[in-house]
């Protein structure tokens, strides 16, 4: 609804929605500063950020495998293709103001879903709340104003949509023959389940951004881009690789 009265608003202003219009068109400061944080908190919920990001574990639960996967693997992209394609060219003034609060909330989102990612029993909870602290980088990687940070967020979206889709069609395999998705139910599936459990296993390291992997050059890009802009928030979300890779072993 934000976004929708943003485009009214424009629309009456300017009186088009055409994108070659909008990037050259001088938007007043404050007129920026409201549409840019309506796009932004529209974004942020599709991303998603701290504190809209409450939907997203409810509806993997309650999803089947094959919308748990569409919803990892595109829609969730759609945040950060708002953000990269709109926010940002049309509202680059305003997105200057933002940034620090941006950095901010993007921080505290990494780390507290990797927190919350540990503490859960369920095991599309794990992988929807490793997905909110991916998306959380992805989102400081698009803000950093670096071209290494924005090419680190495009390759970790890229990742995350192949490695999250994946590890929603593991856990769609075993809940089909177990109907558990509890992590207690399943010590030594090893043994019954040799391949299956490799498989996992490999997009696990891939989840947790291990080298050689595509999570691994988005995440370096990412605190790279980030490191020369603001070394200080980057060595804030830097804790999260280690949490990264408490949750996912």
């Amino acid at each position: 609804m934000l976004l929708f009265a943003s485009l009214f608003f424009i629309n009456s202003t300017v009186g088009s929605t055409l994108y070659p219009i909008l990037i050259d068109q001088p938007f007043d400061y404050v007129e920026q500063l409201f549409l840019a944080t309506a796009f932004f908190i529209t974004f942020a919920t599709k991303a998603p950020m701290l504190p809209f990001h409450i939907w997203l574990p409810e509806a993997h639960v309650e999803a089947p495998t094959v919308g748990s996967v569409i919803l990892a693997a595109l829609l969730l992209k759609l945040g950060g293709y708002g953000f990269l394609r709109f926010s940002l060219p049309i509202f680059i003034e305003a997105q200057r103001a933002l940034v620090c609060f941006v950095y901010v909330l993007s921080v505290v989102g990494i780390l507290y879903a990797s927190l919350t990612t540990i503490r859960q029993i369920d095991m599309k909870r794990i992988i929807a709340y490793s997905s909110v602290a991916h998306m959380n980088l992805a989102v400081l990687g698009l803000y950093s104003f670096t071209q290494q940070g924005i090419d680190g967020a495009i390759y970790l979206m890229l990742g995350h949509g192949v490695v999250s889709g994946a590890l929603f069609i593991c856990v769609g395999v075993l809940y089909d023959r177990h109907h558990t998705r509890l992590l207690r139910y399943y010590s030594g599936l090893v043994t019954v389940m040799p391949i299956f459990a490799c498989l996992f296993f490999v997009f696990t390291l891939a989840n947790m951004g291990f080298p050689g992997t595509v999570n691994f050059v988005g995440e370096f890009l990412i605190y790279a881009g980030v490191f020369d802009r603001n070394a200080f928030i980057a060595t804030m979300a830097a804790p999260a690789i280690v949490l990264s890779a408490v949750y996912s072993i």
